[in-house]
């Protein structure tokens, strides 16, 4: 994969990371709620996409989404995004056209001195790192829709316990 396709990709999840495949179409998804009250909403990738069908006006989401069943769902996965610099490896904040924000997994406070990044404490070290200088920029997807249906299930199971 080029580094066009792989920054296009890092480009469009740099808000949270957190979305869903309905109907084979991907988009964002916000969720929210207290215990019981539990509420998701699926809310266009794409910025500019046109209005969704279906998409009603919610004061917590502050715009348009379609409210949606979990159970709907093809898909629903974090993400977040990991880079190594200078041998050391970093999470990735944000981004812009030509550089990349993230901090240092190790928390090697030295090393950190050493190159430039700064320090807001021990453990914790950022920088603004050149895209030419990044290597192995990945992604890591956690899956959230097995996640979610193991726990109804043992919700289920409970409920059929009587418990």
């Amino acid at each position: 994969m080029g580094e066009d396709s792989v920054m296009s990709e890092f480009q469009s999840l740099t808000d949270g990371g957190m979305r869903a495949v309905w109907r084979g179409r991907e988009y964002r998804l916000k969720s929210g709620g207290g215990i019981g009250q539990r509420w998701h909403f699926l809310i266009p990738a794409d910025p500019n996409e046109p209005h969704l069908e279906g998409a009603v006006y919610d004061e917590k989401l502050g715009g348009y989404g379609i409210p949606i069943d979990p159970a709907e769902l093809d898909a629903w996965y974090s993400t977040s995004w990991y880079f190594d610099w200078r041998g050391q490896g970093f999470r990735a904040t944000s981004r812009s056209e030509d550089q990349i924000n993230g901090h240092l997994m190790s928390g090697d406070d030295r090393w950190a001195k050493a190159n430039g990044l700064t320090l807001f404490d021990r453990a914790w070290a950022v920088g603004l790192f050149p895209i030419s200088e990044i290597e192995n920029l990945r992604e890591e997807r956690h899956d959230l829709l097995a996640k979610w249906k193991s726990e109804r299930a043992r919700a289920e199971l409970k409920r059929g316990q009587g418990k």
